[in-house]
């Protein structure tokens, strides 16, 4: 398969690319990261075939919008697929000479604000059209609503209330208009697709390291409701923050943090197989998700052109039926869970 092939998002007119960059990292999440090399490392992205582009306003508080308008302003919009998100308002602070952007490596001199509003999602949208210099996006994803950023379940309603009450009426009318053909939500957590589509009607589901190589146990319960939904997934975080790229090295990351010895011991059974049958492991990690009929599309995050050229690479490995089948035999992977098939 080509990082180029089209795959359908749930029951929208709109097609995406079976293979994308996320900007996570080039709006500065693990380093900062200079200008030359973000640049160049759109430039490789464009060049490898990627076409498309997801970022967010939180990612370097608008440092990575910034730069993904001006890596693709200047090519045929109707080329690639730019996708962002809503949830936060950017906001010049205060006290500007005090003032350290919080979060991010080498990220923009401004404080964020995490409403799910009427009005919020209509700023947020509109400043994103400013920050890239690109008048249209595809789809708009809610940003980070769960656990991890509002841990009380008061908080949590609370915010869910916000987007049920304003929020997502700025989406639907957004979509109704034509402004963008697809609502979605970016998921870090389990529980969290449930309880969107306990309130809304959503196109697709962007999810975070849930469903990987590792760790797929929601294709029997939240995918399996967006199959019933005729939603769609695209999955981004397959090397479940780095472990599965690397393998079970010293040091290896898994969550952004260090990897428990239950996980480091099952990505060694994972390298074990693939070293048997001469496989990347991080090719395995690319390719599995797509296996499963309700993924329209994977992401990966990149800060330096020789990891695009490395990805890209691994995307479009032929690996054998055999290592799969032995994946399974190991009980490596669930027994019902999809796999690709060579060719």
């Amino acid at each position: 398969m080509q990082p180029d092939t089209l795959r359908r998002v749930g029951q929208t007119d709109l097609d995406i690319p079976v293979l994308g960059l996320g900007t996570c990292p080039l709006g500065g999440v693990y380093e900062a990261i200079d200008e030359a090399t973000a640049r160049a490392t759109f430039e490789a992205a464009w060049n490898a075939g990627l076409r498309l582009y997801d970022t967010a306003p939180w990612y370097g508080l608008g440092q990575a919008e910034h730069r993904t308008g001006r890596a693709l302003y200047e090519h045929d919009r109707d080329s690639y697929v730019l996708t962002t998100k809503v949830g936060r308002v950017l906001k010049a602070p205060r006290d500007r000479a005090s003032f350290t952007p919080p979060n991010w490596a080498g990220a923009l001199p401004f404080e964020h604000h995490h409403v799910f509003t009427y009005d919020a999602i209509m700023r947020s949208y509109e400043d994103s059209l400013q920050r890239l210099g690109i008048n249209r996006v595809d789809a708009l994803y809610i940003h980070d609503l769960d656990r991890g950023y509002f841990p009380s379940e008061e908080a949590l309603n609370a915010r869910l209330d916000d987007l049920e009450k304003g929020g997502f009426r700025a989406l639907e009318e957004l979509k109704r208009s034509g402004e963008i053909k697809a609502i979605g939500a970016g998921i870090n957590e389990r529980g969290m697709i449930n309880r969107f589509l306990d309130r809304f009607d959503l196109d697709v589901f962007l999810v975070a390291s849930r469903y990987t190589l590792l760790e797929h146990d929601i294709y029997f319960d939240e995918i399996a409701r967006v199959r019933e939904r005729g939603a769609s997934l695209v999955v981004g975080g397959v090397f479940n923050s780095g472990i599965l790229a690397t393998g079970a090295v010293d040091g290896a990351k898994y969550e952004y943090g260090k990897a428990s010895a239950a996980v480091i011991e099952r990505v060694r059974k994972l390298s074990d197989v693939a070293r048997a049958h001469g496989v990347a492991l991080p090719a395995a990690a690319l390719q599995f998700p797509l296996a499963a009929p309700e993924v329209s599309s994977i992401i990966f995050g990149a800060v330096k052109p020789s990891e695009i050229v490395a990805n890209v690479g691994h995307f479009t490995a032929v690996i054998p039926d055999a290592f799969w089948s032995d994946l399974r035999g190991e009980g490596l992977v669930h027994a019902d869970v999809p796999l690709p098939v060579a060719g």
